[in-house]
């Protein structure tokens, strides 16, 4: 019987102990997510206002406004796919933190 209890503890004690580590780890992905979703607005800002700058400046060259304009629409291309990889990151974090809740 006492060796019943001490196994269920050691089981108990087990699993929390692997909960903890994945609160662990979730925290520690939520927090990196954090940090790249700043980065990624801030390189966002510094792009447009980098489009903004060259397209005010080479106006007046049609060839160059063309090559600027494509590049604009690359670089917007690029946000958009980073967005919706942020968002699917930040969906499975998530997940997985509810899971760890259970």
């Amino acid at each position: 019987m006492n060796s019943e209890i001490e196994h269920k503890v050691d089981e108990l004690t087990r699993a929390l102990r692997n909960i903890t580590v994945k609160q662990e780890q979730n925290q520690t992905a939520q927090y990196h997510l954090e940090r790249k979703e700043q980065s990624w607005e801030e390189i966002n800002r510094s792009g447009c206002r980098l489009f903004e700058r060259l397209l005010s400046c080479w106006h007046q060259d049609r060839r160059m406004g063309i090559v600027f304009e494509d590049n604009k629409q690359e670089f917007w291309q690029l946000q958009q796919r980073s967005k919706y990889a942020l968002a699917d990151e930040k969906e499975q974090i998530m997940a997985e933190k509810a899971y760890t809740h259970e």
